[in-house]
């Protein structure tokens, strides 16, 4: 039995119009085959979800096929916000895979910049999990990473948690 919520189920027939879907939120499986990752919000989380399609975008862009495929984003007309994007099955991968996920990653994301900007960056805050990044343009993919990686510690910091944690981010990031 399908529990799609209806507005979900109205984008994923504007994205496959000839197909029919079954499953329930995050995985819905179209008629096609196709499999997606669909979510709501509330919302408060529309930034949230605006940062997360921003940022599978650019990792598109720079490193095709490496993160899920966005098929929409936006707000129904409840005011909740919805993202839907390809599903891709996460698993623990070998050391070997790690390596290749990791030379791909420094290789094609690091050296990407947007051609729109100017530099390493997005002009919009990112989020780790709820922790919401100011995020700018820079020049150099390590001053991009230090400024993302000083902003979520700072923030941990704050809060006065973590403090292992953000000594040790510090050290990585001064280095």
């Amino acid at each position: 039995m399908s529990s799609i919520p209806p507005g979900i189920l109205k984008k994923l027939q504007e994205t496959e119009p000839d197909a029919s879907f079954e499953g329930s939120l995050p995985k819905v499986r179209s008629s096609s085959g196709a499999i997606y990752f669909a979510k709501l919000g509330s919302a408060k989380d529309q930034a949230q979800f605006i940062g997360e399609a921003e940022s599978l975008k650019a990792i598109e862009h720079a490193a095709p096929s490496l993160a899920p495929r966005l098929f929409a984003i936006g707000v129904l007309e409840s005011g909740i916000p919805y993202f839907i994007s390809k599903y891709m099955e996460m698993h623990p991968l070998s050391y070997q895979a790690a390596d290749i996920l990791a030379e791909r990653m420094a290789t094609a994301l690091h050296s990407y910049t947007n051609a729109s900007a100017k530099g390493f960056g997005f002009s919009i805050p990112t989020y780790c999990g709820p922790t919401k990044l100011k995020n700018g343009w820079f020049q150099r993919w390590d001053e991009c990473y230090a400024s993302m990686i000083g902003d979520l510690l700072g923030q941990l910091a704050m809060k006065g948690k973590f403090t292992t944690l953000c000594t040790k981010g510090e050290i990585i990031k001064s280095q």
